[in-house]
């Protein structure tokens, strides 16, 4: 990952949000995980009560990184130098040579990070100035409600901010040209807030011909998506981008269908999966050598790419 060279072909800020961090599976009860994302060192444990927790991973006292050789004690971690524990809220709960502990270290602070977990991944609330979050994560309805499972998953690190990244779906002549896409998706798009919806009809690919379907999207947020196919199969991907630096994001395809997928829709399922898989591998090829141009050159069919580039103004501090 050449971090320098991205640089240079990006100006753009990290946005605010809710990202992925880890998946659950990687965090059992007990475990510390040191994280480095979002231009952000971290600390990640799970307490005995089986909640994440997530701290600045540097400890205020003198600098040990609680990310390693620490020990989960409780609820609370207790760093690997002189022992102090710390809860979630970044409150200094123990001293083991200290009688007492100082008001000002006794009251929660602005180390902690606010966390969701659901859906098998842990989300950090991420924003340059610790401002609260200004919208919640929730499961959709097929996981939620439905019990829908995990199926497959992916993961990718990309040499592109995640501006950048969200915006591909917006560029509808690429479809065409990269994907060989014979009806690019031209989709139907509403703002409420910081979420965005869009939906789209169009003709998707499978082992018997291109099949009509219909594609809707919910994203709360630059850092996930939620998206769901109808017809073809009945599936969901959700998708996340999480910033590693300002021009390099970790990508995640998390996929679940349902409990019980009829047998007439697994191959196709399977092989939307994988199509999935070689147009995002397509677009990386370009990704890796692109720079972002502040003023492009645009003409008729290019889609909406300025009108999303405003709406995603909205994430930046």
């Amino acid at each position: 990952m050449d971090k320098a060279s991205s640089a240079k072909r990006y100006d753009l800020p990290l946005p605010f949000g809710w990202f992925a961090v880890a998946r659950s599976e990687e965090l059992g009860p007990g475990a510390v995980k040191p994280l480095e994302l979002i231009d952000t060192e971290f600390v990640l444990w799970r307490g005995e009560d089986g909640a994440a927790r997530v701290l600045d991973a540097y400890c205020p006292h003198l600098g040990a990184h609680l990310g390693y050789d620490s020990k989960v004690v409780g609820n609370d971690l207790q760093c690997p130098f002189h022992h102090w524990q710390y809860a979630g809220d970044g409150r200094v709960t123990a001293i083991p040579y200290s009688p007492k502990i100082p008001p000002k270290l006794a009251r929660a602070c602005d180390r902690a990070w606010p966390v969701y977990e659901d859906m098998g991944m842990v989300f950090v609330w991420w924003h340059p100035h610790k401002a609260v979050p200004l919208w919640e994560l929730s499961p959709v309805t097929e996981i939620g409600d439905e019990g829908w499972v995990a199926d497959e998953y992916r993961d990718w690190v990309v040499d592109i901010p995640v501006q950048e990244l969200t915006e591909n779906g917006a560029d509808i002549a690429h479809f065409a040209a990269l994907h060989g896409t014979r009806s690019p998706p031209v989709p139907e798009l509403k703002i409420d807030g910081y979420t965005r919806y869009s939906s789209v009809s169009t003709r998707m690919p499978t082992p018997r011909g291109d099949i009509d379907g219909k594609i809707t999207v919910r994203a709360p947020g630059p850092g996930v998506s939620f998206t769901r196919f109808h017809g073809i199969t009945e599936m969901l991907l959700m998708q996340m981008h999480t910033p590693i630096d300002r021009g390099h994001t970790l990508l995640r395809h998390q996929y679940f269908v349902p409990a019980v997928l009829e047998e007439r829709k697994v191959n196709v399922t399977r092989a939307l999966i994988r199509e999935t898989w070689r147009q995002l591998e397509q677009d990386i090829r370009i990704w890796k050598h692109k720079k972002y141009l502040s003023n492009p050159i645009l003409v008729k069919g290019d889609g909406p790419i300025l009108a999303y580039r405003e709406f995603f103004q909205r994430y930046y501090a």
